[in-house]
């Protein structure tokens, strides 16, 4: 079996986060994107979501308000983008 194929059956591996850190990170990733005119959109929180199947991140956000100047689309595209790199971390903290 090559590595390719043994990646695919295992998943893609996310970093785990608690939901504080995902959220900072969504945060400062979306105030880079957000069109100048629009200050008022924000990311919603994200929370813990079962994955669908073994390839999916295991969280989802709130949907977020549809904005004239298209900040729910840029909040969209940041999801696609931060789904396969990191997963909630549903560790219980000490």
């Amino acid at each position: 079996m090559n590595t390719l194929h043994i990646a695919h059956m295992q998943g893609p591996l996310r970093q785990p986060l608690p939901a504080a850190q995902l959220y900072a990170i969504l945060d400062r990733e979306f105030k880079k994107r957000r069109p100048l005119q629009c200050r008022s959109c924000t990311v919603p929180l994200p929370y813990y979501q079962s994955p669908a199947d073994d390839v999916s991140a295991n969280w989802f956000i709130g949907t977020p308000h549809h904005c004239e100047y298209g900040c729910h689309l840029v909040i969209a595209e940041l999801l696609v983008q931060l789904w396969t790199r990191y997963d909630l971390d549903r560790t219980p903290m000490k």
